[in-house]
């Protein structure tokens, strides 16, 4: 049985321009885990690695098999508490402590992968968070989007642009900061190399 390959099959979903542009993706799946505070601690590291090593198992459990499937791509999904007040695209990272931020890491995964397929494999695994994944549904519906290159800390700089375009275009930030990493990047690496698709949900600004 051949396995879907996630990144082939919606290629267009991991490809962004370097200037920011409006598009809409469909209801996603994929195999996530939770956690809070700012993306840089070893916190965050020890579940991105975990993630990875968890699809990679769920991967194995099912080659050979009608649910067959190729994913590894790491994604980031940011939010404040509606609290907090509402963040907008270009000052995401700026305006609220980082403390308070909620992030879920996410590998999209097929449709057909569900809960029982997640919980199986977590239950039959040493995992470190084993409990703790979860399958995670996600609607982008209309985003605007902008493809950053090199180091994170230069996302400051790309999400003014962003911002800039969206309100050029009446649109306004209504859901989760999104970020698709698509070179795999671990704590202390070189981020010269790195390539990162921003993405945000809008609507038009009423």
């Amino acid at each position: 049985m051949k396995a879907i390959d996630i990144p082939k099959k919606y290629s267009d979903y991991y490809t962004a321009s370097d200037t920011a542009e409006i598009v809409h993706f469909e209801k996603a799946n994929y195999i996530a885990l939770l956690g809070n505070g700012s993306p840089g601690t070893n916190s965050f590291y020890d579940k991105k690695k975990a993630l990875i090593k968890f699809c990679a198992t769920l991967q194995l459990h099912f080659n050979q098999t009608e649910k067959a499937f190729k994913s590894d791509i790491i994604e980031i999904f940011y939010w404040f508490d509606e609290e907090e007040g509402f963040v907008d695209i270009g000052d995401f990272y700026t305006t609220i402590d980082l403390e308070k931020l909620h992030y879920r890491i996410a590998i999209r995964i097929p449709d057909f992968i569900t809960e029982d397929d997640i919980r199986y494999i977590a239950e039959n695994s040493s995992n470190p968070f084993s409990s703790q994944y979860e399958l995670f549904i996600y609607d982008s519906g209309q985003c605007v989007q902008i493809m950053h290159l090199g180091p994170f800390a230069g996302e400051l700089e790309t999400l003014p642009v962003l911002q800039k375009f969206a309100t050029d275009n009446g649109l306004i930030k209504s859901g989760l900061h999104h970020e698709i990493h698509l070179v795999n990047f671990e704590k202390g690496q070189n981020q010269e190399h790195l390539k990162t698709i921003l993405r945000d949900s809008v609507t038009i600004i009423q």
